[in-house]
């Protein structure tokens, strides 16, 4: 064989080969992509409750974890995202969840004031009806009217509430009491209208005149306007309070009988404050340094609500010595609720209808209030309480005429509460300084009516009556 003819034979086996080789290769590769295992495939979302609270002090943050606990026993594959917000009474989350539903964005559930602040959100559209959790868990049999009432709009349901405040208490040092025959000469605090209070706290101050009689903490204003709700119950009763923070009787006509209550309380707390029957240091107290003064035996009484138990117990102060606390006045209960709701378009609603279950469940209501201070909203539930002074308030919540509280979301319009902060702060700075009390309350009667006006308060509850918010008793 020439050279030549084997290079050519050499090269055509070589080519053969290559072309094996190739051909060998791409079908290894499509075989091997046949049997190669699948890529690893993202699992499903895990599902989410997202919820905001402003709950994340001491004592409530433990008490929202409670119902959180009872939630996820009974949905372990629910993921909570828990967006708490800290500020008194929502202050600050309130503005964050308006800007979440303003803009399309809205979390599955948060905490709302039960009554008109929950109605406000109705009124925008951004809430879901939640009827079949009340249905479901037959709340209607065990949630008393009043408190449905401030659920319950247009006929639905849309929310449920998860406790009960009560806004009426007349806390007081005893041993101040006991030291100048206070119950022996006054009577039990239970029963004392609003001319017995003034008489008492003239007499503490002229008798103890190192110690106020009466503690307030105006810095952010609305103790001052908590104070003013409870005297109107205490002055006008049930119908004239709820006529007056709903806007429901002839407020252009001074002439009207509710504003005959009115001025009354106004008066009274311009005494208070022109006579020094507050502490002087008023302006510069938060609610619960106002409360301190009462065990510290700095003041002898405090009108407030009853998260001062709460708060007395957290500081270990010692009840029947250095705090005591009386219904006030008995025969009537300012509530107020917290509540849970689910806004339309929530992500996950399954998830929302799960914890609403949970929040008006028998044994969520129980762990929580156990905790908060406060007491369930349901009557069937009766947590064994460890302090003296709740027992009463439960026995109260199912015997006693009950109102919602104004100051506190759950009979009046925001807006028009706000305006009562400024009128009735402006009141008592003005008594303090000597002003005249005839003319600051007549100019306050003018301020109210236009405040009436200017927030739209009687078409707020247009539609409604006044027993719609009366549970008699």
């Amino acid at each position: 064989m020439s050279l030549r003819k084997a290079a050519v034979k050499t090269s055509t086996i070589i080519i053969i080969a290559l072309v094996l080789i190739i051909i060998a290769a791409i079908a290894g590769y499509y075989a091997g992509a046949a049997v190669a295992p699948a890529p690893p495939t993202t699992p499903p979302p895990k599902p989410q409750l997202i919820i905001y609270h402003w709950w994340t002090a001491g004592g409530e943050k433990e008490a929202i974890d409670a119902v959180f606990s009872v939630f996820k026993e009974a949905n372990p594959e629910i993921e909570i995202v828990e967006n708490p917000v800290a500020g008194g009474a929502g202050a600050v989350m309130k503005a964050v969840i308006w800007g979440l539903l303003a803009s399309g964005t809205p979390p599955d559930t948060f905490q709302v004031h039960a009554g008109g602040e929950l109605k406000e959100y109705v009124d925008a559209g951004y809430l879901d009806v939640v009827d079949s959790v009340w249905d479901e868990l037959g709340l209607e049999d065990v949630i008393p009217g009043t408190l449905q009432a401030m659920c319950k709009f247009e006929g639905h349901y849309y929310a449920v509430p998860i406790n009960v405040h009560r806004s009426n208490v007349l806390w007081y040092n005893p041993k101040i009491f006991d030291e100048l025959g206070i119950v022996d000469k006054f009577g039990d605090p239970r029963t004392w209208d609003l001319d017995k209070f003034i008489e008492v706290a003239r007499y503490i101050k002229e008798n103890k005149p190192d110690v106020a009689p009466i503690a307030m903490a105006s810095r952010n204003k609305w103790p001052l306007t908590h104070l003013f709700e409870v005297l109107l119950v205490l002055r006008g009763g049930p119908e004239v309070y709820a006529k007056f923070w709903t806007g429901m009787f002839d407020y252009k006509d001074p002439a009207d009988p509710v504003w005959a209550a009115v001025k009354d309380v106004l008066k009274a707390l311009a005494i208070m404050a022109k006579e020094g029957l507050f502490n002087a240091n008023h302006p510069e107290l938060t609610w619960d340094q106002a409360a301190a003064l009462v065990y510290q035996g700095k003041a002898a009484m405090y009108v407030h609500g009853d998260w001062v138990a709460g708060y007395f117990m957290s500081v270990e102060a010692k009840y029947g010595e250095e705090w005591s606390a009386a219904p006030f006045p008995k025969a009537v209960f300012i509530l107020l609720s917290d509540s849970f709701n689910m806004p339309k378009n929530a992500p996950h609603p399954d998830a929302v209808t799960a914890w609403l279950k949970a929040v008006g469940s028998s044994e969520g209501q129980e762990k929580f209030n156990l905790i908060k201070g406060s007491i369930p909203a349901r009557v069937d539930v009766a947590p064994a309480y460890p302090d003296p002074y709740r027992p009463e308030t439960a026995d109260d919540f199912k015997k006693s005429t009950l109102v919602p509280s104004a100051v506190h979301g759950g009979i009046s319009k925001e807006a028009f509460v706000t305006e009562m902060h400024n009128i009735v702060t402006s009141l008592a700075t003005s008594a303090a300084t000597g002003a005249d009390i005839d003319t600051l309350v007549d100019a306050s009667i003018t301020q109210i009516m236009q405040a009436i006006d200017r927030t739209g308060l009687p078409d707020f509850w247009k539609g409604y009556t006044i027993d719609y918010f009366i549970t008699k008793r």
